[in-house]
């Protein structure tokens, strides 16, 4: 039944299928149009190599943003993801429904594998409940966006593997151990979301396989080599992450551990919650009231669960321990990324699990109301039902719409309405003094380049910060902008720092914790030069601004 669901919602996203983000450089690079010359079939997921003279190609073109360090690096191995991304290119062009047939095949494989692991860590009514409810959760729909398919397809890969293993520790099913290992090292060269898998094989030796102490080292030793040589492999070929909302755990393991516990409860949180997590790159003013949201969750699940766990039999407690073990543990591979929706797909086949065991239990056990406690633990219940039985497929079925809407349609619409003369574009430099968001702040170059659209000489924005702009033109070539109330996530940005690119010139002012607040822009000629042409985001698409005079200033 699980799988047909998965099916038939992997269908229902087929008509709103759309490229979208990532999937423009990729893209690019496959059709041939994309400056990042690094790009190949092979390597579709490094977007930016690291290396300074690349970065300040890509900036000087307008590609990247001008406070991205020149030691922006986001580079992964994910040769797998990559070859099958090229195959559809080879397949289907620029036709967006052949990458979602693939994207939903995969889902419809991940299903299975966690069917597979359910029926002998937890077969009957909870491993059911916990099957459906992974299914239909709302957090798959950020799995539309084509580029974030390595999560499911690791997660396909990494779930096979790990009812492989648990076969062959539970019944000695000999082939099941060198399945294991062929699942995870293909479910590696997938995504280091592959992570996040190993994680509930290491949750399980650790809680609940047989055996002494040395039987599950040995059990585990292969998944322990292979993870060694991957992480080797990560460090000395320079892959992994600088900038762009990374933390990474190689490269700063002090930083990562400091932000862990913040970022693990919201994660958690947000599993629980039913999705929400990409208010934590969307929201970062709101982010200590969402980590304290997400610990009141994880508090008030453990209560449930503490309330209902003597009421399972002995084998339900032992399977769902390490499930919800591996939950908690895969959480922390992501911890490091960008927060999105795509960060709790995997921690979900764990947490399914937490959840459908504190309904089945309540609904077998404590439904009738005796007392006050019980009383509150069923409108806990309650509200679980709702947002996991009732919400989340409604969620499911709504997110390929909102999300073409949000980071499709609206970057089409803003690119046909741009105010641009197509004459005289060639020679102009584009200045987009305000952006509202990083899709429109980033993609557009992109978009322009792969759809083949009319560039100017550069494309580049000086600001997608969430908050009020206020320019001021210091003089002829000048202006100098301060950001109210917010500031720019460039981190790596110190007061007095220059950004010199071709035609422009950035020096940063003044900056608070998070990065700068004031910046000053220096350009190679008069800001009234017809070479420069000035745009910002009004009233719901890009239009031309004339400066002002030397003196004055303007609020965006």
């Amino acid at each position: 039944m699980a799988v047909l669901l998965a099916a038939l919602l992997g269908l229902a996203e087929l008509p709103f299928a759309a490229f979208m983000a990532d999937d423009l450089f990729q893209l690019g690079a496959l059709e041939g149009v994309s400056p990042c010359t690094w790009l190949g079939p092979w390597r579709l997921y490094t977007i930016s190599d690291g290396v300074p003279e690349h970065v300040r190609a890509m900036q000087d073109a307008g590609a990247f943003p001008w406070f991205f360090g020149p030691d922006f690096n986001m580079a992964f191995f994910r040769p797998l993801s990559s070859a099958l991304l090229a195959a559809d290119h080879a397949m289907w062009g620029l036709w967006p429904v052949g990458y979602r047939l693939q994207g939903a095949c995969w889902f419809i494989a991940l299903v299975a594998g966690l069917g597979l692991v359910l029926r002998r860590a937890l077969p009957g009514p909870i491993g059911t409940l916990a099957l459906i409810v992974f299914a239909i959760s709302g957090i798959h729909g950020s799995l539309f966006w084509n580029a974030a398919r390595h999560i499911v397809i690791a997660g396909a890969l990494g779930t096979i593997a790990l009812a492989a293993h648990v076969r062959w520790r539970e019944t000695g099913w000999r082939s099941g151990r060198v399945l294991s290992v062929v699942g995870f090292a293909l479910s590696l060269a997938a995504s280091e979301a592959a992570l996040a898998v190993l994680a509930y094989l290491f949750a399980y030796e650790a809680c609940s396989a047989p055996g002494d102490s040395k039987e599950r080292w040995r059990a585990v030793s292969p998944a322990l080599g292979l993870l060694a040589a991957y992480l080797a492999m990560f460090q000395l070929t320079g892959l992994g992450a600088v900038g762009g909302g990374y933390v990474d755990p190689l490269r700063a393991p002090v930083a990562f551990l400091v932000q862990l516990p913040a970022r693990w409860l919201f994660l958690i949180g947000a599993v629980i919650g039913g999705g929400g997590a990409d208010l934590w790159i969307l929201r970062p003013d709101l982010r200590s009231a969402l980590t304290l949201l997400g610990g009141a969750l994880v508090v008030a699940v453990a209560l449930l669960l503490r309330m209902v766990w003597a009421s399972g039999s002995d084998e339900e407690r032992r399977g769902s321990c390490w499930l919800i073990a591996g939950a908690a543990a895969a959480a922390i591979p992501f911890a490091g990324t960008p927060i999105g929706s795509r960060c709790l797909v995997l921690p979900m086949l764990g947490g399914s699990v937490a959840i459908a065991f504190v309904l089945q239990r309540w609904w077998t056990v404590l439904r009738p109301p005796r007392g006050v406690r019980c009383k509150v633990v069923s409108a806990g219940c309650v509200l679980l039902a709702v947002i996991h039985l009732g919400i989340a497929p409604l969620a499911r079925l709504a997110s390929p719409y909102v999300m073409r809407e949000v980071m499709h349609e609206r970057l089409v619409t803003a690119m046909q309405q741009v105010e641009l003369d197509p004459e005289r574009l060639a020679r102009q430099r584009v200045v987009v003094l305000r952006a509202p968001d990083f899709i429109m702040g980033l993609h557009p170059f992109f978009f322009r380049t792969l759809y083949r659209l009319p560039m100017p000489r550069s494309w580049r924005t000086l600001s997608w910060a969430p908050c009020p702009h206020r320019f001021t033109r210091t003089s002829a070539d000048t202006l100098e902008l301060v950001l109210v109330d917010g500031q720019l996530d460039a981190p790596g940005l110190a007061v007095g720092d220059v950004v010199a690119l071709d035609g422009m010139r950035a020096k940063v002012l003044a900056r608070d914790g998070r990065g700068p607040t004031r910046v000053e822009f220096q350009f190679d000629r008069s800001l009234d030069d017809p070479g420069l042409y000035f745009l910002t985001w009004r009233a719901g698409r890009l239009q031309h601004v004339v400066l002002p005079s030397i003196g004055r200033e303007i609020s965006l």
